[in-house]
């Protein structure tokens, strides 16, 4: 078999040499077939429809003339004028295109039995005189489908006067006259952008293409590159810039009051600088002034883009504030007249002992320190440096120590000796002043620590610094100097009374900017909390901070320089 029904048969002849099979039918005629027996079986005769004006040979455009037959049966009338072909049913006037052929239950029923509605039959559809094409576009000649754009490079040689102006003429020369080249000028004015044009520079390659019609003479590829930069430039100062997108009032309004908002609270926070007090609501926050420069900078960047001056204005003022209340850090002080001896100090926080004792002698060591101050000091503390050697680095002169754990004391070794050591009275933690002697100079040392911590200092913090602004060692004759663990920074009230009492920290009279100690943890720490604080007769070379590990502090080294006659 070959796939086809055995009903419309096979031109293909058998294998076995037999005698070929009738030609097979076609659909219509099957068709036909069909519809003569169910007409024979039920009595009806079906009505004609309506029939378009056909040519005589039945076929479409068989009466045109040139448009002869084929020859074929097809061709030629059916009826007994022309010829049958064998076995076939008269042929039944053909339908127009789309015309449904009514079946024998659409039409008259038989007498006595109603009309049934069945369900259309496969063969009840017309078959389609022609196959149906898809329709297709005009497709005419490429120039009249894609015309040419008059573009600056269209057989026309631009020069610059031929630009416009700043003004918008555009003195062109529409003159049909060929040029040198041999190519005549076109219409140079679309090619350019007009004053208010909508035009982007995504078009900028059709523009400049030239006109596949023209052809390329050897000084184009010269006039393409001196006129490009030109037409970039004309084009640039035409082209508008995209509108902005409007701005909604109402969240314009919310983000200024907000902002407004965050900006008073650091202003408040930059004005802990000015009360004087020991509460730590206003002393934590005073200590860390320096930290609203950096919760101002998101405020400072969306007040600018949003134009929000307001806000804008009190971030700035409060971030800068507490910078310019340590300006004088950015300048020396004149170094004393005679000769000068160099005096190195380091001061170390014990922490009650936890600090490391040999951090602490190694520190000694490699800064040559002459004297070694250590706060917070106990007897723990105290036997370790001297196991680590910081005996023979600087001898002891004194430990001061009270309280029953004896975790409050003050340690002081010195190279140097110092004299008339005595415990100074009237404060809530050990405190103690000497006499420094280094060769005809005596220098005035006195060592305290204050109450409680950076944060959250004890209630009386401030009153010892205002009994330390007032201390005067007996006997200094070149000058004095002021060391130890005071808590306190100089945004704060209380620090600042000691500069008016005539004490100046050792990294403002350096003038090479602050010296912070707290907190230790920290790669940049934020507090100066350790200080050494000197008076007009005692200069300052140079001053450092070192790491002990234990510690909460950073020791903090000061060179001085102590006039010797």
């Amino acid at each position: 078999m070959d796939g086809r029904s055995p009903e419309r048969g096979s031109s293909r002849a058998p294998e076995n040499g037999a005698a070929p099979q009738q030609p097979r039918k076609t659909r219509r005629e099957l068709r036909a077939e069909r519809e003569a027996a169910e007409r024979a079986r039920t009595g009806e005769q079906p009505t004609r429809p309506a029939q378009p004006a056909m040519p005589p040979s039945g076929r479409p455009g068989a009466g045109r003339p040139g448009a002869g037959g084929s020859g074929s049966w097809f061709d030629q009338p059916a009826g007994p004028e022309g010829p049958a072909r064998p076995g076939a049913a008269p042929e039944q006037p053909r339908p127009s295109v789309g015309q449904r052929i009514p079946g024998p239950h659409q039409q008259n029923p038989a007498p006595g039995r109603g009309a049934q509605r069945q369900a259309p039959r496969p063969w009840d559809d017309p078959e389609p005189q022609t196959a149906r094409q898809p329709e297709k576009p005009e497709r005419g000649p490429l120039s009249e489908r894609f015309p040419a754009r008059p573009t600056p490079f269209n057989g026309v040689q631009m020069r610059r006067e031929d630009l416009p102006d700043r003004t918008g003429n555009h003195p062109i020369d529409r003159t049909d006259a060929p040029t040198e080249t041999g190519r005549r000028p076109q219409a140079r004015e679309n090619a350019l952008p007009r004053p208010g044009s909508t035009t982007s520079r995504r078009d900028r390659g059709a523009r400049l293409r030239p006109s596949p019609d023209e052809p390329l003479d050897e000084h184009f590829d010269e006039e393409h590159d001196g006129f490009e930069d030109e037409f970039d430039d004309q084009f640039e100062e035409h082209e508008e810039p995209e509108p902005r997108r409007p701005v909604d009032p109402r969240r314009h309004r919310r983000i200024a009051i907000g902002l407004t908002g965050v900006a008073l609270l650091l202003g408040l926070w930059s004005a802990t600088m000015f009360v004087d007090s020991a509460s730590p609501l206003l002393t934590a926050p005073s200590a860390l002034a320096p930290l609203v420069a950096i919760f101002a900078l998101p405020v400072l960047a969306i007040g600018l883009s949003g134009k929000h001056w307001i806000p804008t204005g009190i971030a700035a003022v409060a971030a800068l504030l507490p910078w310019a209340m340590v300006a004088g850090y950015a300048s020396s002080r004149d170094a004393p007249a005679g000769n000068l001896a160099t005096v190195r100090v380091l001061t170390v926080e014990g922490s009650h002992g936890a600090a490391d004792a040999n951090a602490i002698a190694d520190a000694a060591r490699d800064y040559a320190a002459d004297v070694v101050v250590v706060t917070g000091l106990n007897t723990t503390l105290a036997h370790d440096l001297t196991e680590a050697g910081l005996d023979r680095q600087a001898p002891a002169q004194g430990i001061v120590q009270v309280g029953s754990e004896g975790s409050n004391g003050i340690g002081i070794w010195s190279r140097l000796a110092v004299s008339d050591l005595t415990e100074l009275e009237g404060f809530s933690k050990p405190a103690a002043s000497g006499v420094l002697e280094a060769g005809t100079a005596r220098i005035g040392l006195t060592v305290a620590q204050m109450p409680g911590g950076v944060l959250m200092p004890g209630p009386d913090w401030r009153a010892d610094l205002r009994r330390l602004a007032e201390q005067k060692v007996a006997g200094a004759e070149t000058g004095s100097f002021l060391v130890g663990d005071l808590n306190a920074a100089p945004w704060q009230p209380a620090f600042r009374a000691l500069e008016k009492a005539g004490w100046e920290d050792a990294a403002d009279v350096v003038g090479k900017g602050l010296r912070p100690t707290w907190p230790a943890w920290s790669p940049l720490p934020v507090t100066p909390a350790d200080h050494l604080l000197v008076d007009e007769g005692i200069g300052v070379a140079s001053t450092a901070t070192v790491d002990i590990s234990g510690s909460p502090h950073r020791a903090l080294v000061v060179a001085l320089e102590v006039p010797t006659g």
